[in-house]
């Protein structure tokens, strides 16, 4: 007898595609809701499909790749941003209260990643320590 098939299984394809196109309308909709609509199943099934370890897993897994891939352009376009932020807080065109906001903007900036640099090096020490004893 030959081994069973996706087409031959019918429902199991069914299901899969369904659940593909839930994984990606999650990733795409603001709401589980919206999600759910937008797949034609009813948001319970959606909820359903939430708890279940292995799809809410591969969800994890999927939203922390599009949230790297977003930060990974965020970062493409920071010299660019400053560029415009320094643009404006040079030219003297402006007005007081946007040279000042553009000031205030870089300072606020430029401290929150020195002491997330600085964060992060502590945490990295601690780890680095706990790996040495053995924790």
């Amino acid at each position: 007898m030959p081994p069973c098939t996706d087409a031959m299984r019918g429902g199991d394809t069914v299901k899969n595609s369904k659940r593909e196109l839930l994984l990606s309308a999650l990733l795409t909709h603001a709401t589980v809701r919206e999600a759910a609509a937008s797949v034609g199943i009813p948001e319970t099934t959606a909820y359903n499909h939430l708890r279940d370890a292995e799809f809410s897993a591969e969800y994890r897994q999927r939203k922390r790749e599009a949230v790297a891939e977003a930060s990974a352009f965020l970062q493409f376009r920071l010299t660019e941003a400053a560029g415009v932020i320094q643009f404006l807080m040079n030219d003297t065109k402006q007005s007081g209260r946007t040279r000042l906001d553009a000031a205030r903007t870089l300072l606020e900036f430029g401290f929150k990643a020195y002491t997330d640099d600085e964060i992060l090096a502590r945490i990295e020490v601690l780890e680095q320590s706990m790996d040495e004893s053995g924790q």
